[in-house]
């Protein structure tokens, strides 16, 4: 009844957190300006100390109570790196906004900011700041991966390869970059140069979690279930902390119906990644089809709650009511489920079942009509598209699908 991870609200969409994760945000040291508040400096200079050695709760008590004294660009830069290290993202995209306005032609705070919008998967906002950041010298490449990153995840291929490919000529040629490239040339029509960038991760980074990923792509496509779980899990044990493989394991087992097993990954998933809704979407079914439908409601909320437009969830969840003998409430979620997914059948056959079970025939005959109607339209195209016969190519005695 669901839509595969390669849906609209996909797993590819965030999974680049994955990637940034391996960047480090810099704290530049912090400076008096001139007449600043000596008491506000004491404070700066104690923060840092406090860094240096790691005591994060006693740096940023000493910045936030310098900051209160004398608002500083750099303080605020540094106390959100402390934000952004303890994965406090909101924090530290607060602070480095206050950073930014400060200082608003600074290229190592306007690349803070972007990246931290980024890993909270504002990547629309992140665009404008890494674009900024690129000009620090320090972050160049960093900056033009992650803004191919970033239109990657918004689906602008074209400009993801530009940026992914400017990034690698920089010599940055890292196994996130060829990997993302391996994709966004798959997607644009150009498999020679998705192949060779594969090669090329195959080649220099053999040992690379994404590899593992890769691989445990390709072998779930090719219907080689338990081949791509042994290929997940040599990704999670390359780097058990990094977001999306233990969803993409837990995705597998989901996909192949093996429901028990799913469940135990992408419980790890959102433990490490608590704001990636498809993991939420799928312990929700998952937990469905394990016969737990008020434990699956709980997961179903947690992902509307991070994505109201999430359709395949608001699906999940009326199913979930009809389960636990509660039609009434499922019939708005069929509804929502209809108006965000309005090329499905799904949503308008439950609501159609639904409506005849609570003896409002009429409207139940009209959704499951319209059931029809979609699927007609759909046969339709398919025939339109599709020619009676195919012509040989001459001299090729070989099978083309």
């Amino acid at each position: 009844m669901f839509g595969s991870a390669g849906d609209g609200k996909n797993r590819r969409t965030k999974i680049l957190s994955i990637l940034a994760g391996l960047l480090f945000l810099s704290a530049f040291p912090t400076t008096a300006a001139p007449n600043s508040d000596e008491a506000a400096e004491a404070h700066f200079q104690r923060a840092a100390k406090y860094a240096q050695q790691g005591k994060l709760d006693e740096a940023e008590r000493e910045y936030r109570l310098g900051l209160k004294i004398s608002p500083s660009a750099e303080a605020y830069n540094n106390l959100g790196a402390i934000y952004f290290k303890r994965r406090r993202l909101s924090e530290a995209v607060s602070v480095f906004e206050r950073a930014h306005r400060l200082s608003p032609d600074n290229s190592e705070i306007s690349f803070n900011l972007g990246l931290t919008l980024y890993q909270s998967g504002d990547l629309e906002r992140a665009i404008p700041h890494l674009d900024a950041g690129a000009a620090s010298a320090a972050h160049s490449a960093d900056a033009h991966y992650l803004l191919g990153a970033s239109y990657f995840g918004l689906k602008q291929w074209q400009r993801s390869i530009s940026e992914l490919e400017f990034a690698r000529g920089q010599g940055a040629a890292r196994a996130e970059i060829l990997f993302l490239l391996v994709r966004a040339y798959r997607n644009t029509g150009k498999p020679k140069e998705s192949l060779d960038a594969a090669a090329q991760l195959l080649r220099s980074h053999p040992d690379s979690p994404l590899v593992h990923e890769m691989l445990g792509e390709a072998r779930d496509v090719a219907s080689q279930p338990r081949e791509a779980e042994d290929e997940f899990k040599a990704a999670i044990a390359a780097s058990p902390q990094a977001p999306q493989l233990h969803f993409l394991l837990g995705y597998t087992y989901w996909r192949w119906k093996h429901y028990r097993e799913a469940i135990a990954p992408l419980e790890e998933e959102i433990r490490i990644n608590p704001n990636f809704a498809p993991a939420y979407f799928y312990l929700g079914d998952s937990t469905l089809k394990e016969g737990k439908p008020e434990q699956a409601l709980d997961y179903f909320r947690k992902a509307l709650r991070l994505d109201a437009s999430y359709g395949e969830a608001c699906l999940g969840m009326g199913e979930a009511y009809v389960k636990l003998g509660q039609p009434q409430d499922a019939l708005p979620l069929f509804r929502q489920a209809a108006q965000l997914m309005p090329a499905r059948v799904e949503p308008h056959h439950w609501l159609g079942r639904t409506l005849i079970r609570l003896g409002r025939s009429e409207e139940g005959q009209k959704e499951l009509a319209e059931v029809e109607r979609i699927n007609s339209a759909r046969d339709q195209a398919a025939r339109i598209l599709i020619p009676t016969a195919v012509p040989a190519p001459v001299g090729d005695s070989a099978h083309h699908p």
